[in-house]
């Protein structure tokens, strides 16, 4: 057999660093029973990662598996069944752990020598060349010293100044005092080919600069040279950016980029002060200073080759820059024989330009609007919470949490806003320079038959329009650029005065369970520090008990009030049937989120109210039926119309006795209480349905989802559950092996790198195939390479797709840390066809967007909402926690998209 390739070594340095990591929690709350499933699990993942070829997780999933085992073993629960116990666990189990811990220990101490000794071999060479470098800077400092006449120091600019000249960074830089770091974020061969002369500036190029990026994830890809530099930058009392020549960091540009990933996504760092950019770039500095570069004799790239930024100094193009869109059929060609011809083609492609710069002043001007609208609600957000610190009613206090909510709700969803809408403007710039690369020539033979013809009047028109359309622009961007300084300066002041009322809060004094805890106050947070929102549920907070209710005495019909049976503690108004908000009970946005889409998905909502879902409850489940009969006395309460928004304790009371993860006030994940939601109502609401006559001759497909039924079927198995085909092949001897798999949701990857995307993409990323090392093939009898493909062997009537937006940083593998892909996903409202991605699957039909949860902010803070189409009022609304409002249907689309609900069910109303 062949044995399985070794991974890289990359979780520690030393046998000790994995020592480090095998410690496990604190277990003297668990059971015997949920010790043997974790154990059973530890000892799994360290079988997997060691077929995987990754030593170093195998040893430790190992070296936990063995302590957890060595607690079980003074168990009390275990020593009065030893038998049964270790029966869970496998006799042979703990033994062989012990042999392959023993032998990956010894593995690794070796391989960690040989990695130390091959580092310290590089570590010499590239000293030598440090060393080099050094004594070749020195030199050329000297010939700098020799050649330059003495000048004066300059200070450096002031705190509100975001760029610096030439000359005062040369006079800096010759002084010495300040410790100063470039950043060269101009493309990596130009940086390659000449660059400022000074030991501390390093390449960071534009190539690797995208927005959304942490400053751990452009680490990551910065070149080698240049990391040692950049993890030192925390110390450095002067940061300078750099490229061509750009007079300031105008939006959407690298240096833009990299100055918010050091301000915004560098949170682990506090900068002296906010990074400068270099005024007229590395070709001011070339120009005024080439003795102190690596390479005077580079050349700027010419104006063509780069596009200016639309939102900052607009270089207008000339006539013969002038090109029309990208269209699907190319227009005919005009006769260019005659002059008419040619300026008819010309003014059509000038006024083609003339709409990109209006769109792009729209955006300026949207941009402007909400960030006045963003330092708007954080002031008054200062005030609510002022207020609410004041007020000793509770009820009044209430009132306040919950402007509070929506004030910080609101803060969000500006935020995400402005990321869309630079990701738009981006868009807008490429196709411009599209527009140009494709066309230039051909618009410059054009310009000269019009030269001809224009009279001067003519050219001064469209000069001065132009001139104008720049003014304005130019106007809101350094308007909003003061926005940005005020909303900085309220946010320094919020920090402050949180501060002082830490200090001032008594040491007993608790904060209300039922509170909106929103807010982060720890000492290290920042002024808009939201609740934790994660993927992994890795904390669990007990509560005491819910009130117990005995519902053996169900009635066979709906109770007319629920209200007086169930906690709602109701807010009376008159609203729309379905348009009724939901209390947020202290981190429960997810939960919400998740409840609204539902309670949207119409046939779903008729089965609940009409009462049919009562003759299916299944009282011999699990969850003994409560979970159903929560939802659906919720979805009842929604859609009575007399409320403007409700509280769901009981619902989350029976979730929490189900699921522990879910009973205090973290923050979860709305997909996975989806997915948890969706087996609980299926195993509520089964009932029996008639078995196939002949089962043998089923369809592979069919008879795995019979399998998989066992006839017994549920509305929500008939709405919500579709089934994956998978399909193994040995890349050797092409063995096939099919299996089958039932979903509630499909789950898909991102592309890689990629700030905007279609829903197209990603379904084709999921389907795709991907390579398997180390398969046990049973024709070859051994390990091989195989090829893994998904298809959809059967679609749902509701089609549930969730974006894998949350990925573990690997640079903070061992604090489990979690980072957010800010991804713009472009998908269909209405018509999406499944028959493209899924042609094998019988009855694709096309599918209407219906709801969206959301999620907002990073892993720092986050917070859902739902977007609902309403079947009974056919528009769409905005559900966020206890506030409903009405939509235009553009609003639907945005880089916050988490999870969308799709139907092929028709117009069927919940009327």
């Amino acid at each position: 057999m062949t044995e399985t390739r070794r991974k890289q070594l990359h979780l520690g340095k030393c046998i000790e660093d994995l020592d480090k990591l095998h410690n496990v929690p604190d277990l003297k709350t668990k059971r015997a029973n949920l010790l043997c499933k974790t154990a059973q699990k530890l000892f799994e993942s360290a079988e997997e990662a060691r077929k995987n070829g990754d030593e170093e997780y195998s040893y430790v999933y190992y070296m936990k598996y063995l302590r957890v085992i060595a607690y079980l073993s003074k168990d009390k629960e275990y020593l009065k069944d030893k038998s049964y116990y270790n029966s869970m666990l496998g006799a042979k189990n703990p033994n062989k752990a012990i042999d392959a811990a023993e032998k990956l220990k010894n593995s690794l101490i070796d391989r960690y020598a040989m990695e130390l000794k091959q580092k310290r071999l590089n570590d010499i060479k590239e000293n030598e060349i440090f060393k080099q470098k050094i004594e070749e800077n020195r030199k050329k400092a000297i010939e700098v010293s020799i050649n330059e006449p003495p000048s004066t120091p300059v200070n450096l600019p002031g705190p509100d100044e975001v760029t610096i000249k030439s000359e005062q960074l040369y006079s800096i830089l010759k002084a010495g005092k300040l410790k100063v770091m470039i950043l060269d974020a101009r493309p990596g061969k130009d940086y390659l080919e000449s660059h400022i002369s000074y030991p501390a500036c390093i390449s960071v190029p534009e190539e690797c600069i995208s927005p959304g990026q942490s400053a751990n994830v452009l680490e990551q890809n910065l070149p080698a040279a240049s990391r040692p530099v950049w993890s030192s930058r925390a110390s450095a009392d002067l940061i300078v950016t750099l490229d061509w020549s750009s007079r300031a960091p105008i939006p959407g540009t690298p240096l833009h980029l990299l100055r918010t990933i050091l301000l915004k996504w560098d949170i682990k760092v506090q900068y002296a002060r906010p990074p400068l950019a270099l005024e007229g770039g590395y070709e001011d500095w070339l120009l005024k200073y080439p003795a102190s570069t690596t390479n005077p004799q580079a050349q700027p790239p010419r104006p063509d080759d780069s596009m200016d930024d639309m939102l900052g100094d607009i270089e207008y193009p000339s006539w013969a820059e002038l090109s029309p869109p990208a269209a699907p059929r190319r227009a005919p060609e005009p006769d260019r024989a005659t002059k008419a011809a040619a300026v008819l083609v010309y003014d059509e492609r000038a006024r083609t330009m003339q709409k990109i710069l209006e769109q792009q002043e729209v955006i300026a001007d949207t941009s402007l609007t909400l960030e006045m609208q963003r330092i708007e609600a954080e002031q008054d957000w200062e005030k609510v919470r002022s207020q609410q610190e004041t007020e000793q009613q509770d009820d009044v206090r209430a009132m306040y949490q919950l402007r509070e909510q929506e004030i910080i709700s609101q803060l969000m969803q500006l935020e995400n806003k402005q990321y869309d809408m630079e990701q738009e403007n981006q868009s807008l710039r490429e196709q411009l320079e599209e527009y140009q690369r494709r066309e230039r020539d051909e618009a410059a033979q054009l310009a000269e038959t019009i030269a001809s013809q224009e009279t001067e009047a003519d050219a001064d028109e469209r000069a001065r329009a132009r001139t104008e359309l720049a003014a304005r622009i130019a106007a809101v961007r350094q308007q909003r650029a003061r926005l940005d300084r005020t909303r900085e300066q309220l946010e320094q002041q919020r920090k402050r005065k949180l501060a002082e009322a830490r200090e001032k809060k008594k040491p007993g004094e608790d904060r209300e369970d039922d509170g909106d805890a929103y807010m982060d106050d720890s000492p290290g947070a920042a002024a808009l520090s939201r609740a934790h929102s994660s993927p992994n549920i890795a904390k669990m907070e007990e509560e005491a008990s819910a009130p117990q209710f005995d519902r053996s005495t169900k009635p066979a019909a709906p109770p007319p009030a629920d209200h007086a049976h169930r906690d709602f503690q109701p807010v009376w108004g008159t609203v729309g049937r379905g348009l009724t908000g939901l209390k947020n009970l202290g981190n429960t946005c997810y939960m919400n989120s998740i409840i609204q889409c539902l309670n949207n998905t119409a046939i779903l909502v008729a089965y609940f109210r009409n009462g049919q879902y009562l003759e299916h409850v299944n009282r011999s489940a699990s969850t003994r039926g409560a979970i159903a009969e929560e939802v659906a006395a919720v979805v009842r309460a929604l859609w009575s119309g007399q409320y403007r928004f409700i509280a769901t304790r009981d619902l989350r009371n029976e979730v929490g006795k189900q699921q522990r993860a879910f009973r205090g006030c973290e923050q979860q994940d709305s997909h996975e209480f989806l997915t948890i939601l969706m087996d609980w109502l299926h195993l509520d609401l089964q009932f029996r349905a008639d078995a196939p006559p002949h089962k043998d001759s089923l369809a592979p497909s069919e008879k795995a989802w019979y399998e998989y039924t066992k006839s017994k079927e549920s509305l929500i198995l008939r709405l919500f559950y579709g089934q994956i085909k998978s399909t193994v092949r040995c890349t050797v001897c092409s063995k096939q092996s099919v299996t089958y798999e039932s979903f509630s949701n499909l789950s898909l990857e991102l592309p890689a790198n990629a700030n905007r995307c279609s829903l197209s993409d990603c379904l084709k990323l999921y389907l795709s195939g991907e390579t398997i090392p180390g398969w046990n093939c049973p024709n070859c009898k051994d390990k091989r390479d195989a090829v893994k493909k998904l298809d959809i062997s059967k679609l749902p009537p509701v089609l549930v797709i969730h974006f894998k937006r949350f990925y573990v940083d690997p640079k903070e593998y061992q604090a489990n840390a979690y980072r957010k892909k800010q991804t713009y996903i472009d998908f269909p409202l209405e018509g999406l066809d499944m028959r493209q991605v899924a042609p094998a699957c019988p009855g694709a039909a096309a599918y209407e967007l219906y709801a969206v949860s959301n999620h907002y902010g990073s892993m720092e803070g986050g917070h859902y909402t739902a977007y609902c189409k309403s079947s009974l009022y056919g528009k769409w609304y905005k559900y966020d926690d206890h506030v409903v409002t009405e939509i235009p249907a553009s609003d639907v689309k945005s880089s916050a998209a988490y999870i969308l609900f799709y139907s092929s069910c028709g117009p069927a109303r919940a009327s």
